[in-house]
């Protein structure tokens, strides 16, 4: 990793999964050039880690490790994202989360809702549409999606494996919803209720192993993506 001479095992798990998110969430069209995923440093609690590099067909790219006021651990080190500082505050505001995800979304002022099981992230009330120039800085919505007006949204989660599953189908239950809202001439569909919600979201951790899997092995088998950083660490089995 660019910003510390020791790499750890726990350092290097971390950066092949955080590399790895990288190609998948590009290869499933959930981002493109812009967008970002970060993790907390499993060695330092006050740092979070992303990739400098915005491109996808990168081998063993630099991770740069960040402080919570954003600046970057060694002088030497490009800044990266200017999106950074979003992924820093959340880091801050929630001890929890442990890895964060920020693609550029086509918005319509519509709430999501949970329609579908594999995406309780949603939750049963719809994620808040907020515009930043109208809250007090101090204010930061208590849910896993938030979606800010004009810029896209941001997801977090407890591990990075978890943030690209939640990110992903949060993607397809826009679609769900849209188709929906279509088929039901401008009607809103029925969502998730909060026991559905609450009942999925502990099945949706269950199945999170078994989509990375899959997605690893769809984007190995890719020339765009390369992640050699797997020859030198295996990665843990839960992820971070």
């Amino acid at each position: 990793m660019a910003y510390q001479r020791t790499t750890t095992l726990h350092l290097m798990s971390a950066g092949i999964d955080l590399l790895d998110a990288s190609h998948i969430l590009h290869f499933l069209e959930v981002v493109d050039a812009f967008g970002h995923v970060s993790l907390r440093n499993p060695d330092n609690s006050s740092q979070f880690l992303m990739f400098n590099s915005t491109r996808y067909e990168v081998e063993n790219a630099t991770a740069v490790g960040l402080t919570f006021n954003s600046s970057v651990v060694g002088a030497a080190t490009p800044t990266g994202f200017a999106e950074r500082f979003i992924h820093s505050e959340i880091y801050k505001k929630f001890p929890d989360v442990l890895a964060r995800f920020s693609p550029f979304a086509n918005q319509a002022g519509v709430p999501l809702v949970s329609q579908m099981h594999t995406a309780p992230s949603l939750g049963s009330c719809g994620a808040p549409i907020f515009d930043v120039r109208t809250l007090p800085r101090t204010i930061l919505p208590d849910n896993q999606l938030h979606d800010l007006l004009g810029h896209g949204m941001a997801v977090r989660a407890a591990s990075v494996r978890d943030v690209v599953f939640s990110s992903f189908y949060i993607k397809l239950d826009a679609t769900v919803q849209l188709q929906g809202i279509l088929l039901g001439g401008g009607t809103a569909p029925n969502a998730l209720n909060q026991r559905e919600v609450t009942d999925t979201g502990t099945t949706a951790l269950t199945l999170v192993g078994r989509a990375w899997s899959l997605w690893v092995d769809q984007v190995d088998q890719i020339g765009l993506y390369t992640n050699d950083l797997r020859n030198k660490a295996a990665p843990t089995p839960t992820g971070f």
